[in-house]
Formats: C-alpha cells, structure tokens, sequence
C-alpha cells in the first residue's frame, strides 16, 4: 500500500517494474527512443486512425526527447506513461501504456493502451490494462479507475469489456480522431479489482 503524500506527490513511492507471464511494464525512460521509434514504425497506419499525437515525421531524436520528457514527469508524478516490453524478446516494446490524468487526492486513475501492430490479436492489450488496473487499485490505493474509448474502436472496447469495466456514460461529440472527424467517447469505470480475470502479476520487483 502506498504511502498518502497527496500534497507533495513527488514523495510517493510508486513500485516498479509492474511483472506479468508476458510482460514487463515500466516507465518511459532515457534510451526508450529506438524502441519507441520501432514500435510506432510498425504501427504508423493503425495509430493514425486513433492518436491524435501520431505523426508520419516520427524520428528516433523525436521519440527520445518525448521518452526523457515524460520521464520527467513521472518523477514529478505528474503523469505516467509505460511501455510494456516483452520479456522473451529483449527490447522489443509491445505496447505504449502507461496511467494518465490521475488525480492523487480522488485517487481516480486513468488508463490508456496502445499495442504494436504486428503483435495485435494476442491478448496483450488485455493483459497489460488487467495489470494496470489492479496495480492501480492495490499498489496505488485508488478509489476508481477508468478506461475511454472512441465511437467504433471496436478493439479496445472489446478489451475494456473482457475486464469487466462498467459503462458509465456516452460523452457525445467529445473526441477528436486525426481524420477531423468529431465522435463520441465512451467511457467505462472499475472501482476494485473483484471479477478483474485472473492473472499473475506483481510489482516493485525485478522479474
């Protein structure tokens, strides 16, 4: 259980790597550049039907000063984006994750996923947000733990509802997609880890 600074957050101690069978997920950090650049090379096409912030001037200086960035961030515990790495494959990043616009006085938590295209249709989307949601909730102490998703991506919603993450609400016309078009965000809740799939998972130690 973490220690309550909720006004000096940069005190709070947060237990990493978070451990799955599959995956170590950490934060962003120098030197995640390349490993970065490669995975949203091969998985360009697919993010620019979602991501706002997916560019086709990708460069790896890019991707390293974004990586230090939020790094820094982090630190401050402002924000905390991760990356999923495989643990049989040495650097090689599945996935862009990470816990975002959280509030440490509410303890509510946001997650966010983003899977390497040629690594879709594995169950890695699945795995990596059920840890983060009991990382969440049992290392973290949140109180409430939500995951959004745009009007017709199907994929993620698929994986929001194998979790069992409960649909609050319908935010109409509320989500940019970088095509221009404006859709509605869906958006999905979880406040304890009762149902959440089995998995074996742990954090604050080396796998």
């Amino acid at each position: 259980m973490t220690r309550h600074y909720d006004d000096t957050p940069i005190l709070i101690d947060i237990p990493m790597p978070i451990v799955t069978p599959r995956l170590i997920i950490r934060p962003a950090q120098a030197g995640d550049g390349q490993a970065l650049f490669d995975a949203k090379k091969d998985s360009m096409a697919e993010l620019k039907k979602w991501m706002l912030w997916a560019q086709d001037d990708e460069t790896v200086d890019k991707c390293e000063i974004l990586v230090r960035q939020q790094y820094a961030k982090y630190i401050k515990r402002e924000d905390m984006l991760m990356f999923a790495f495989d643990r049989a494959r040495e650097n090689h990043l599945i996935a862009g994750t990470g816990l975002h616009r959280f509030d440490w006085k509410t303890r509510v938590f946001e997650i966010g996923y983003w899977v390497r295209t040629p690594d879709t249709g594995q169950g890695y989307a699945q795995e990596l947000a059920n840890a983060l949601t009991r990382f969440a909730f049992d290392a973290l102490d949140a109180h409430k733990v939500f995951i959004n998703h745009a009007h017709e991506n199907h994929r993620s919603q698929a994986v929001i509802q194998k979790l069992g993450y409960e649909k609050e609400a319908v935010s109409k016309q509320d989500h940019r997609l970088p095509d221009g078009r404006i859709v509605d965000e869906h958006i999905y809740a979880r406040f304890d880890t009762k149902g959440l799939p089995p998995l074996d998972v742990k954090w604050g130690v080396e796998p």
